[in-house]
């Protein structure tokens, strides 16, 4: 069913109805109560899925000889909470970035395993993003590049307030995304436990996760605004494309 909505949105949102759809109050609620409901599935998914699509991810990786961390929100709830946060619909990962030719082996691997790609966000031709599902539980890859010998970076792309969309054969292009410069310490790697497995994360997770979400980010912030509340967040005036697959 989520798939076949989904499929309609990105219909709709390429023909001239949907201007209308976007301001028509009786489709608008429709739309944020599907969207709640799907939230709450995605909410559950992390739990259900969750160290099943590490699992795979880890397995693929290793295929490609790449590795990667946990990050963002998975990150701080392997550290605060030794679990996947509870109002998390999503995961995280970071690696270093590598050529695309490699991306589109991790992709091919992935696929075997039940894993589909979902969005892929490119910069100059450049996969810089790309999210993944497995049952109704999506995760990000974050690609990142060396700034200097203590920090590390990455683009974080959000939706923006005029988008614009076109099909292809096999993926709609989404152009407007707001496109920020991501800046982190780092210092190298570690082995974690989490979950009865082991990833990497930061070796300086308390300085990385102090950079994404503060001194306090052992306490819950309900109020916290991904993309916003951060101070290591830097604004691109570049122009992105988002490939997000049918």
């Amino acid at each position: 069913m989520a798939a076949f909505v989904d499929h309609l949105v990105k219909q709709l949102r390429t023909s001239r109805l949907y201007g209308f759809a976007k301001s028509n109050p009786i489709l608008v609620k429709m739309k944020r109560k599907y969207d709640k409901a799907q939230y709450q599935k995605q909410q559950a998914s992390v739990h259900e899925y969750g160290m099943q699509m590490l699992t795979y991810m880890k397995e693929a990786f290793a295929e490609i000889g790449e590795e990667f961390w946990l990050d963002y929100g998975t990150l701080l709830g392997a550290v605060r909470e030794k679990d996947f946060i509870g109002h998390d619909k999503d995961l995280d990962i970071g690696c270093f970035h590598f050529d695309d030719e490699k991306k589109k082996q991790l992709v091919q691997i992935l696929d075997k395993k039940g894993v589909k790609l979902y969005k892929q966000f490119e910069m100059n031709g450049m996969i810089y993003e790309q999210a993944f599902h497995l049952n109704n539980l999506h995760m990000d890859i974050f690609y990142y590049w060396y700034a200097n010998e203590s920090q590390i970076w990455c683009y974080f792309s959000e939706i923006g307030p005029n988008m614009e969309f076109e099909n292809h054969s096999v993926y709609q292009i989404a152009k407007g995304y707001r496109t920020s410069k991501v800046t982190s310490s780092f210092t190298g790697l570690m082995d974690y436990e989490f979950k009865g497995a082991t990833f990497k994360i930061p070796a300086n997770y308390h300085e990385y996760l102090v950079d994404n979400y503060g001194t306090t980010y052992m306490i819950k912030d309900e109020n916290w605004i991904t993309g916003e509340s951060p101070d290591n967040i830097e604004r691109v005036d570049q122009s992105v494309i988002v490939k997000e697959y049918f």
